[in-house]
């Protein structure tokens, strides 16, 4: 194996062991699995992974969310505040169901206490919160407290994407109109058109 060919070996590594640990939950994923998944021996999975937890953490890492949330949204602030607010979720809600195998993985396995999972889990939403927040008070000034409507914006995302798992038959843009809407009505007490 050349250098050359490293990063792409790497990169494949990380999206076969999403897809595995998304469907199976990261517990039920071996690392036999993996390599043979990959197409590669379970030495070369570990010259890129020391662990099971390190591999975990890459696949999480790999998105690079901090440097995503550092770049506040391009809202256009002469737009209405309900406008813009309805815009900030409609970016975060895209963005969510573009991460779906990572949110359903993190879920799955935060929900059974899985150990790995629980420090990548919360070093995700210590990157999440103040990002949110950065984005509600750059973008929407007229909310007093940024802070308490990031974690009002989260739940709401946290909600949908709970909502889309168990009905997955309901229409994505429908579910991110309804809960605008209530982002609207609660952050800012007003319903737009």
């Amino acid at each position: 194996m050349t250098a050359t060919t490293r990063p792409n070996q790497r990169e494949r590594i990380l999206d076969v062991a999403l897809a595995l640990m998304s469907e199976h939950g990261a517990s039920k994923m071996s690392m036999r699995q993996l390599a043979r998944d990959c197409d590669l021996n379970v030495a070369a999975i570990y010259h890129y992974f020391e662990s099971k937890d390190a591999l975990l953490a890459a696949v999480v890492d790999e998105r690079r969310y901090g440097s995503r949330l550092a770049d506040v949204p391009d809202i256009d602030p002469s737009q209405p505040p309900e406008h813009r607010l309805r815009e900030l979720f409609g970016y975060t809600w895209q963005g969510a169901l573009e991460e779906a195998p990572i949110w359903r993985l993190l879920l799955g396995e935060g929900l059974r206490n899985e150990p790995t999972v629980l420090p990548v889990g919360r070093q995700l939403l210590d990157v999440l919160h103040p990002g949110l927040t950065a984005w509600i008070g750059a973008a929407i000034p007229e909310i007093a407290q940024p802070d308490a409507a990031a974690n009002v914006v989260l739940g709401a995302m946290f909600t949908g994407f709970i909502t889309h798992i168990f009905d997955p038959d309901r229409a994505t843009a429908d579910l991110e109109s309804e809960l605008a809407d209530a982002l609207v009505l609660v952050l800012l007490g007003s319903r737009a058109h």
